[in-house]
């Protein structure tokens, strides 16, 4: 068994964001974790003296986020949505039936939106609009005549798609539709508030209907760390999966450009966990259910 379980958001209010998320996207409440701490967590962190709040919440269509406010270590970071040029987890993105009542509630519940980055693909039908929760965390509504309100995918910028394929065939996801979008578009500059950026959009998809997006930036070219990111760093932290056989996986992650942390390998009387990376420094974790 191995299946994408949840992604990862550091958050510095926890009410504030449970808010946002139930009102404005339509998660609804799933696991409450309560306060997690202790030696394992300090390890598998990698944060000394770690104390954190943690709830799930689940979209009607099956995606979990993992909603993590530090109490200690102190979150730190900007609070304003990443640049899409930016090496890393870059967006989480929705399709809605009403691009300005879905902007409305994403206001009213404590988000931001960018009127500024409103487009129109012509060719998709799709007219797109970015908005951020309130920690900057980059939301994309999508409105295409025909296509029902859901959850559509996650956004990752990465330096070789066929590298980063590679690498998440592991986890069990496979090619799907392949955008190349590298004539300098408009309507592409504004959404991605880069005039002139061209790129490549691929399409991954695992048989759970889990959808990720692998950006290639062509020009002007992605910038930024490719390493691990902090997970008390604000905004989207890490992918985790559910998986059986942890150790082929990890295994075959390493051998596709990946790596894991063998300091922050940990087993719990419930659960075995490994942290590692992929090709571009998203944090990855692999999470077995120990047996009763």
């Amino acid at each position: 068994m191995l299946s994408l379980s949840h992604r990862g958001i550091c958050i510095s209010d926890m009410a504030r964001s449970e808010r946002f998320y139930r009102e404005a996207l339509g998660f609804e409440p799933y696991q409450d974790h309560g306060t997690v701490t202790g030696p394992d967590m300090e390890k598998t962190m990698q944060l000394p003296g770690v104390q954190l709040r943690c709830i799930m919440l689940k979209h009607p269509d099956g995606p979990v986020i993992e909603l993590l406010h530090f109490l200690a270590p102190e979150s730190f970071g900007p609070r304003e949505r990443r640049s899409m040029l930016d090496y890393g987890l870059v967006h989480l993105s929705f399709y809605v039936d009403d691009i300005d009542a879905s902007a409305e509630r994403i206001v009213a519940a404590g988000g931001k939106v960018y009127e500024e980055t409103r487009a129109h693909y012509a060719e998709g039908g799709t007219t797109m609009l970015y908005c951020t929760d309130p920690d900057g965390v980059r939301i994309e509504l999508m409105h295409a005549d025909g296509v029902p309100a859901r959850f559509s995918h996650s956004g990752i910028c990465v330096d070789d798609i066929e590298a980063s394929m590679r690498y998440y065939q592991a986890l069990g996801f496979e090619p799907s539709d392949n955008h190349m979008l590298d004539t300098g578009m408009d309507w592409l500059g504004t959404i991605m508030e880069v005039p002139g950026i061209k790129l490549r959009a691929q399409m991954i998809q695992d048989g759970a209907g889990n959808v990720i997006e692998l950006l290639k930036v062509f020009e002007p070219g992605s910038t930024g760390s490719r390493e691990r990111r902090k997970l008390n760093q604000y905004g989207l932290t890490h992918l985790a999966f559910w998986d059986d056989q942890p150790d082929a996986t990890v295994d075959a992650l390493t051998s596709r450009g990946g790596h894991f942390v063998e300091d922050a390998h940990v087993k719990t009387p419930g659960i075995e966990l490994f942290h590692g990376a992929d090709p571009d420094g998203v944090r990855i974790e692999l999470m077995k259910p120990m047996a009763a």
